[in-house]
Protein backbone atom coordinates (compact mmCIF):
# COMPACT_ATOMS: atom_id res chain seq x y z
CA UNK A 1 0.00 0.00 0.00
CA UNK A 2 0.90 3.35 -0.60
CA UNK A 3 2.57 5.32 2.32
CA UNK A 4 -0.29 8.02 2.50
CA UNK A 5 -2.30 7.88 5.61
CA UNK A 6 -6.08 7.16 4.10
CA UNK A 7 -6.93 5.59 0.78
CA UNK A 8 -9.76 5.94 -1.34
CA UNK A 9 -11.28 3.43 -3.76
CA UNK A 10 -14.18 3.71 -5.93
CA UNK A 11 -16.86 1.32 -5.61
CA UNK A 12 -15.61 -1.52 -8.13
CA UNK A 13 -12.48 -0.02 -8.76
CA UNK A 14 -9.25 -1.94 -7.23
CA UNK A 15 -6.95 0.76 -7.26
CA UNK A 16 -7.05 4.29 -5.05
CA UNK A 17 -7.94 7.25 -6.70
CA UNK A 18 -8.71 10.59 -5.29
CA UNK A 19 -12.59 10.26 -4.75
CA UNK A 20 -15.23 12.19 -2.83
CA UNK A 21 -17.85 10.52 -0.74
CA UNK A 22 -21.15 12.07 0.48
CA UNK A 23 -21.08 9.64 3.76
CA UNK A 24 -18.34 7.21 5.21
CA UNK A 25 -19.39 4.77 7.24
CA UNK A 26 -17.24 3.90 10.36
CA UNK A 27 -18.28 0.87 12.08
CA UNK A 28 -16.52 -0.77 15.49
CA UNK A 29 -16.92 -1.89 18.71
CA UNK A 30 -15.58 1.58 20.05
CA UNK A 31 -15.39 0.04 23.51
CA UNK A 32 -13.69 2.54 24.23
CA UNK A 33 -13.31 4.78 21.35
CA UNK A 34 -10.15 6.87 21.15
CA UNK A 35 -7.51 9.01 19.80
CA UNK A 36 -6.65 6.51 16.98
CA UNK A 37 -10.34 6.51 16.20
CA UNK A 38 -10.41 10.17 16.16
CA UNK A 39 -7.24 10.35 14.05
CA UNK A 40 -9.23 8.43 11.25
CA UNK A 41 -12.61 10.05 11.33
CA UNK A 42 -10.91 13.41 11.26
CA UNK A 43 -8.83 11.81 8.06
CA UNK A 44 -12.19 10.45 6.67
CA UNK A 45 -13.71 14.31 7.06
CA UNK A 46 -10.73 15.70 4.43
CA UNK A 47 -13.07 12.91 1.65
CA UNK A 48 -16.15 13.03 2.90
CA UNK A 49 -19.16 15.30 3.70
CA UNK A 50 -20.25 13.45 6.82
CA UNK A 51 -19.25 10.51 8.93
CA UNK A 52 -21.63 8.06 10.52
CA UNK A 53 -20.10 6.26 13.55
CA UNK A 54 -22.01 3.01 13.94
CA UNK A 55 -21.23 1.06 17.29
CA UNK A 56 -21.32 -2.24 17.04
CA UNK A 57 -24.31 -3.70 18.73
CA UNK A 58 -23.11 -7.44 19.06
CA UNK A 59 -19.55 -8.36 18.53
CA UNK A 60 -19.14 -10.77 15.06
CA UNK A 61 -16.44 -12.64 17.18
CA UNK A 62 -18.97 -12.76 20.19
CA UNK A 63 -16.65 -10.70 22.65
CA UNK A 64 -17.81 -8.79 25.72
CA UNK A 65 -18.32 -5.50 25.56
CA UNK A 66 -19.80 -2.53 27.44
CA UNK A 67 -23.05 -1.54 27.37
CA UNK A 68 -23.83 -0.44 23.54
CA UNK A 69 -25.96 2.52 25.25
CA UNK A 70 -22.92 3.86 26.84
CA UNK A 71 -20.80 3.23 23.69
CA UNK A 72 -23.13 5.56 21.77
CA UNK A 73 -23.04 8.05 24.15
CA UNK A 74 -18.88 7.98 24.23
CA UNK A 75 -19.67 7.96 20.65
CA UNK A 76 -21.42 11.09 20.54
CA UNK A 77 -18.95 13.09 22.50
CA UNK A 78 -16.29 12.28 20.32
CA UNK A 79 -18.63 13.29 17.47
CA UNK A 80 -19.52 16.69 18.82
CA UNK A 81 -15.52 17.85 18.36
CA UNK A 82 -16.32 17.63 15.30
CA UNK A 83 -19.52 19.78 14.60
CA UNK A 84 -22.09 18.32 12.74
CA UNK A 85 -19.83 16.38 10.30
CA UNK A 86 -19.95 13.33 12.45
CA UNK A 87 -22.88 11.76 13.94
CA UNK A 88 -22.94 8.27 15.36
CA UNK A 89 -25.81 6.02 14.56
CA UNK A 90 -27.62 3.22 16.35
CA UNK A 91 -28.77 1.30 13.80
CA UNK A 92 -27.60 -1.97 14.58
CA UNK A 93 -29.28 -2.12 17.30
CA UNK A 94 -32.08 -2.65 15.26
CA UNK A 95 -30.55 -4.59 12.10
CA UNK A 96 -28.86 -7.56 15.17
CA UNK A 97 -32.01 -7.45 17.54
CA UNK A 98 -32.84 -10.52 16.98
CA UNK A 99 -29.35 -11.81 17.43
CA UNK A 100 -28.09 -11.97 14.15
CA UNK A 101 -24.50 -10.79 13.26
CA UNK A 102 -24.85 -7.44 10.94
CA UNK A 103 -22.54 -7.82 8.39
CA UNK A 104 -20.84 -4.32 6.63
CA UNK A 105 -22.68 -4.84 3.12
CA UNK A 106 -26.30 -5.37 4.84
CA UNK A 107 -25.26 -1.97 6.98
CA UNK A 108 -23.98 0.06 3.98
CA UNK A 109 -27.37 -1.02 2.14
CA UNK A 110 -29.26 0.59 5.38
CA UNK A 111 -27.08 3.78 5.23
CA UNK A 112 -27.52 4.14 2.45
CA UNK A 113 -31.64 3.90 2.48
CA UNK A 114 -32.09 6.34 5.22
CA UNK A 115 -29.59 8.49 4.01
CA UNK A 116 -30.95 8.15 0.38
CA UNK A 117 -27.72 8.19 -1.26
CA UNK A 118 -26.84 5.82 -4.54
CA UNK A 119 -24.18 3.17 -3.00
CA UNK A 120 -21.58 4.70 -4.80
CA UNK A 121 -21.85 8.18 -2.66
CA UNK A 122 -21.12 5.73 0.12
CA UNK A 123 -17.57 4.55 1.53
CA UNK A 124 -16.84 1.51 4.36
CA UNK A 125 -14.17 3.04 6.81
CA UNK A 126 -11.81 0.46 7.40
CA UNK A 127 -8.03 -0.11 9.37
CA UNK A 128 -5.47 -1.48 6.94
CA UNK A 129 -5.50 -4.76 8.59
CA UNK A 130 -8.68 -5.40 7.34
CA UNK A 131 -7.99 -4.57 3.65
CA UNK A 132 -6.27 -7.96 3.54
CA UNK A 133 -9.09 -10.04 4.62
CA UNK A 134 -11.78 -7.72 2.98
CA UNK A 135 -12.20 -10.82 0.65
CA UNK A 136 -13.68 -12.48 3.40
CA UNK A 137 -16.08 -9.90 4.52
CA UNK A 138 -19.83 -11.24 4.06
CA UNK A 139 -20.99 -10.57 0.05
CA UNK A 140 -17.42 -9.20 -0.42
CA UNK A 141 -17.88 -9.09 -4.12
CA UNK A 142 -21.01 -6.78 -3.54
CA UNK A 143 -19.40 -4.55 -1.40
CA UNK A 144 -16.86 -3.67 -3.25
CA UNK A 145 -18.86 -3.14 -6.51
CA UNK A 146 -21.59 -1.35 -4.79
CA UNK A 147 -19.65 1.14 -2.30
CA UNK A 148 -16.16 2.94 -2.22
CA UNK A 149 -13.82 2.37 0.49
CA UNK A 150 -11.42 4.24 2.64
CA UNK A 151 -8.62 2.32 3.86
CA UNK A 152 -7.05 4.39 7.00
CA UNK A 153 -3.50 3.57 8.10
CA UNK A 154 -2.54 3.48 11.55
CA UNK A 155 -1.30 6.32 12.46
CA UNK A 156 -0.61 5.54 16.58
CA UNK A 157 -0.42 2.22 17.71
CA UNK A 158 -3.44 2.22 20.10
CA UNK A 159 -5.99 -0.54 20.55
CA UNK A 160 -9.24 -0.41 23.12
CA UNK A 161 -8.28 -4.18 24.26
CA UNK A 162 -4.89 -2.73 25.54
CA UNK A 163 -6.70 0.03 27.23
CA UNK A 164 -9.15 -1.78 28.97
CA UNK A 165 -6.31 -4.46 29.86
CA UNK A 166 -3.91 -1.09 31.26
CA UNK A 167 -7.41 0.30 33.24
CA UNK A 168 -8.06 -3.07 34.36
CA UNK A 169 -4.46 -3.69 35.60
CA UNK A 170 -4.25 -0.52 37.31
CA UNK A 171 -2.11 1.24 35.15
CA UNK A 172 -2.25 4.79 34.20
CA UNK A 173 -3.36 5.01 30.03
CA UNK A 174 -0.95 7.63 27.98
CA UNK A 175 -3.01 10.87 27.86
CA UNK A 176 -2.07 10.86 23.86
CA UNK A 177 -4.39 7.79 23.47
CA UNK A 178 -7.75 9.20 25.45
CA UNK A 179 -10.40 10.90 24.94
CA UNK A 180 -11.03 13.90 27.50
CA UNK A 181 -14.88 13.74 26.63
CA UNK A 182 -14.81 10.33 27.76
CA UNK A 183 -11.89 10.09 30.07
CA UNK A 184 -14.02 10.02 33.59
CA UNK A 185 -15.88 6.89 32.50
CA UNK A 186 -12.96 4.60 32.04
CA UNK A 187 -13.53 3.00 35.29
CA UNK A 188 -16.00 1.21 34.21
CA UNK A 189 -13.47 -1.36 33.01
CA UNK A 190 -12.23 -1.80 36.05
CA UNK A 191 -15.19 -3.23 36.82
CA UNK A 192 -15.85 -5.26 34.24
CA UNK A 193 -12.50 -6.74 32.98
Amino acid sequence: MLPSSLHTFAADCAEPASQRFAVAVYGGAFDPPHAGHASVIRRTLETCDHVVVVPSYRHADAKRMADFDLRCAWVERMAARFGGRVTCSPVERELGADGRVVYSYDLMCRIAQDHALTSQRLALVIGEDNLTRLGTFHRAAELRERFGLLVANEEMTVHSSAIRAMIASGQAIPAAWQLPEIQADMTIYRRTM
